[in-house]
């Protein structure tokens, strides 16, 4: 599933995912076949700016979520240099990161337990603490909705650095609590 969030400007979502019986035609037509084990969703997606429509069929492969088809329903021919402007890698990497933070942040929640936003963090118990890692992840996604720079927020709400934060939470991302951290951003 796309969202808006998740496109380039001008595009813009009209149907994510599209109807399943539109879904099947499309799958249908390309010869292609889905079972529950190859989750897909087509999307309608449109550049405002030229009107022009494109619909995607997002599906998984060994390396993730990935485009596995594509078609510009009409009017007109579609030249080489405008299919070029597609921004297929860029929506790719879009719906990739949304769903890794999606799933660190379950994996956090399930590691850290009811109580994850209990008392303050204190420290872990060792390099494998999940529930203290998992605790950590949740607060700090919490306060990185908000802030420019979450590591030195949360390192002064719990009183340690943001030196010792940063340590951290690098940590809960090999644990895969946190998502993939942002190149070349330290906050």
């Amino acid at each position: 599933m796309i969202t808006d969030q998740d496109l380039p400007k001008p595009w813009r979502v009209l149907a994510s995912p599209i109807d399943q019986e539109s879904s099947t035609q499309l799958d249908a037509a390309a010869g292609l076949q889905t079972g529950v084990e190859d989750p897909v969703s087509w999307d309608l997606l449109e550049n405002t700016e030229t009107g022009r429509r494109l619909m995607l069929r997002m599906g998984l492969d060994e390396t993730g979520i990935v485009v596995t088809g594509v078609y510009v329903p009409g009017p007109g021919a579609i030249g080489i240099g405008e299919l070029r402007s597609f921004p297929l890698a860029a929506i790719e990497a879009a719906v990739r990161a949304r769903r890794g933070q999606s799933d660190a942040s379950v994996a956090a929640a399930l590691a850290a337990g009811p109580d994850a936003e209990d008392g303050p963090l204190g420290s872990p118990d060792g390099p494998n603490d999940r529930r203290f890692y998992g605790r950590l992840a949740l607060r700090y996604l919490r306060v990185a909705a908000e802030s420019p720079k979450p590591a030195t927020d949360l390192a002064k709400a719990e009183g340690v650095t943001a030196r010792t934060v940063q340590r951290w939470t690098a940590r809960a991302r090999e644990l895969g609590l946190l998502p993939p951290g942002r190149p070349g951003r330290s906050s």
